[in-house]
């Protein structure tokens, strides 16, 4: 009897084990997207006559905090680093520093205090307290944006100072500090009335200071005038508070400052790339202009230069077998001594087969285009050719097919690419064909046949531009530049006046329209110079993306 009871006990315990499970199994809800919530501070947000050296902020569930040395920012600046830790709920911040008397300082958390769950950042936090009688409530705002871009600059200190002092940003760090926030807004707050010299900076060795070549920085050129911040119960607001005179210059989020790098004058060789027999690829940091290469070696070479950007290529009419050693010089002041090695010729591998280059590469360009000529290009420079025959087969669906032929030349010495002079008839497919070995390149190699099937685009898949241009009465002159949709230069125009340009036979596709305020004249974007007190050139962009559809006249206005 004792046996069964026992039985008939467990079993009532496995049911009721069973049947609590599925009351208390978890359920699925909609995950926490909220922030932490601060519910205590002491001393209180915005307290007077502080005579602590700590805070502590206590919030509604656990946090963590990230990379406080970037992402908190205090004005003004502390000369050590304060201590975080954090116990339960609660941030508790200490620092040693002797403070100032009768100062207000800020603590801004920018992103770095998370839940613990979830890792919702709180966006931006300031704790604020004095150490006189009230809490300064005047402030800076606005906005960075890239100089040429015009794109905001995130994550940059701004900078503020109370004197006057053009070496300041490179020798004093700030009087107050801030950084900006992904729209590149920015607000340096609790801060005395009065004027202020501010800059934003993009600090590589993150000491506040202006002093590497790489840093960008941007400056406003008149001191700046701190407005009210807006009145809130919780703020101690100064009963001293100036009124600032309407000749004073205002900052707001309407005024930026501009951000660009320096340019760098000093020039100097990078490196060398040989990547095909006869062809030497030199590169430089900056703008390549007036170069001058002398031969050191006893051999006698020829070879042509093609000056790029910041790139000198040199092309040899004979291929060197020894070592040619050269002297080149750029920009007036960099000279180096170069070794220029014979090539050395590398098999590739192509699915398990060695592929040797033994043609003379050729591209097509154009190919379809109804207002641009078909053009090909040669990797390397090609010997000019007396006569040489293209086939060129027109396939047409009700017609039929027509073969003719072109009989064309190369007169002219070392070119790399050759025009095909042709006007394509819409919606008909053609068929070129040039044999092989009719282009012999300065590097001894010779073309394969030559191959190029297209089919001709119609003048509906073309459209036109209209643009005013709509300058300033008095304005120097300005670059226009019509720009692709990946941000290429595709037509550029100096202009003095107001006028519309037409932008004809445009592809159906996106475009951009930038313009550049080219103060100096010399035809190109010039960076600023802070030692100069020279601000960068405006550069300005229409405020849309310009769609040009096929067989359309678009018309718009650029109102500078």
């Amino acid at each position: 009897m004792r046996r069964d009871v026992n039985t008939l006990l467990w079993l009532v315990l496995l049911v009721l084990t069973a049947g609590c499970a599925r009351i208390v199994a978890p359920v699925g809800g909609p995950k926490d997207m909220t922030p932490p919530t601060i519910v205590k501070e002491v001393p209180a947000n915005n307290s007077v006559f502080f005579t602590g050296h700590g805070f502590k902020i206590t919030f509604d569930e656990f946090v963590v905090l990230q990379n406080t040395t970037e992402n908190v920012l205090i004005s003004p600046p502390l000369s050590s680093q304060p201590t975080y830790s954090l116990s339960g709920k609660t941030l508790t911040v200490k620092f040693s520093d002797t403070l100032r008397p009768n100062q207000t300082y800020s603590f801004a958390f920018a992103n770095c205090i998370k839940d613990f769950t979830e890792g919702n950042p709180i966006p931006i936090y300031n704790y604020s307290f004095s150490t006189g009688s009230y809490v300064d409530s005047f402030m800076l705002k606005g906005k960075v944006v890239d100089a040429v871009t015009a794109s905001a600059v995130d994550n940059c200190y701004i900078l503020a100072y109370i004197n006057n002092v053009d070496s300041l940003p490179c020798t004093t760090r700030p009087d107050f500090v801030t950084k900006s926030q992904k729209d590149g807004n920015f607000s340096i707050n609790n801060i005395p009335s009065g004027q202020y010299k501010l800059f934003a900076l993009k600090d590589v060795n993150n000491n506040m200071l202006f002093d590497q070549p790489n840093e960008s920085v941007a400056f406003f050129p008149q001191t700046v005038a701190a407005i009210p911040m807006p009145r809130t119960d919780t703020i101690t607001d100064s009963t001293r508070a100036e009124t600032v005179s309407s000749r004073v210059q205002q900052f707001d989020s309407e005024c930026v400052l501009r951000m660009f790098e320096e340019a760098d004058t000093m020039q100097s060789y990078v490196k060398m790339q040989n990547k095909e027999a006869g062809k030497y690829e030199l590169f430089y940091k900056n703008k390549i202009s007036d170069p001058h290469i002398n031969v050191l070696s006893e051999d006698t070479v020829s070879f042509f230069p093609i000056i790029g950007n910041d790139t000198l290529t040199l092309y040899f009419k004979q291929i060197p077998a020894d070592t040619v050693t050269v002297e080149v010089a750029a920009n007036g002041k960099c000279c180096d001594t170069l070794k220029l090695t014979p090539f050395q010729k590398r098999n590739v591998r192509t699915r398990g087969k060695r592929e040797n280059k033994n043609f003379l590469s050729v591209t097509p360009l154009n190919q379809g285009e109804l207002y641009k000529p078909l053009v090909l290009k040669f990797s390397y420079p090609i010997h000019p050719v007396d006569s040489f025959e293209v086939q060129v087969v027109s396939i047409r669906r009700q017609s039929g097919n027509d073969t003719s032929y072109l009989r064309l030349s190369v007169p002219d010495t070392f070119v790399n690419q050759v025009v095909i002079p042709m006007k394509w008839e819409e919606k008909v497919s053609y068929n070129l064909f040039i044999r092989d070995s009719v282009f012999e390149g300065y590097n001894n190699l010779v073309n394969d046949s030559i191959k190029v099937n297209f089919t001709a685009k119609t003048e509906k898949n073309y459209g036109s531009l209209h643009l005013s241009y709509k300058l300033p009465a008095e304005s120097p002159s300005y670059i226009t530049q019509l720009l692709g949709e990946k941000g290429e230069v595709l037509m550029e125009k100096a202009i003095h006046t107001s006028q519309v340009i037409v932008y004809e036979n445009l592809p159906e596709g996106k475009y951009k329209i930038k313009v550049i305020e080219d103060s100096n004249g010399d035809g190109e974007w010039t960076p600023g110079d802070y030692r100069k007190s020279r601000l960068p050139e405006r550069v300005f962009y229409f405020p849309k993306q310009i769609f040009v559809r096929g067989n359309w006249d678009l018309e718009e206005e650029f109102q500078l």
